[in-house]
């Protein structure tokens, strides 16, 4: 596995991938540190960050890496229906659970969003309930926030 981290707005992002594609981004919080069996790459990873920071600069609207999240085939699914909302949109959790033909997994699909191993790429962000303009993440609500003002034009993240 290789990482490298792209310095942001939001924080320290970390980038970590193999051939398969990208496993893991995550923004660092204190005390993080990327484990040690992680080589730490940057040119297996510049086409990853290199995308990343075309995104959070307001720059590039939909992503062409190759991804390889582990999850369960559910999760999976739940993942790649969050990758088809354009950018700049909403979906509510009942929109995902129909897309993914699971309607009455509405609860299940908000706990495959909240363990979404690639936020950003896999827009979590762009998924709130039905009675919530905005819904909270792993990461705090002002990082959806900064994300919908990014993808609103309003702001750059770098």
């Amino acid at each position: 596995m290789y990482y490298d981290y792209l310095d942001t707005v939001l924080g320290k992002v970390y980038l970590l991938a193999d051939e398969q594609g990208l496993r893991l981004l995550t923004i660092a919080s204190g005390g993080f540190s990327p484990d040690n069996r992680w080589e730490h790459d940057p040119e297996f990873m510049s086409p990853f960050i290199n995308q990343l920071q075309e995104y959070l600069q307001g720059q590039r609207k939909h992503f062409t890496l190759p991804l390889a999240p582990q999850g369960t085939t559910f999760q999976c699914q739940v993942w790649n229906a969050l990758r088809e909302i354009p950018y700049n949109n909403q979906r509510s959790y009942h929109q995902i659970a129909e897309k993914i033909e699971h309607p009455c997994a509405i609860q299940a699909v908000g706990m495959a969003k909240n363990v979404n191993p690639i936020p950003i790429i896999i827009p979590c962000h762009r998924v709130a309930s039905e009675q919530e303009a905005q819904e909270s993440c792993r990461y705090g609500e002002s990082v959806i926030t900064q994300l919908r003002a990014l993808e609103n034009g309003e702001i750059s993240l770098i």
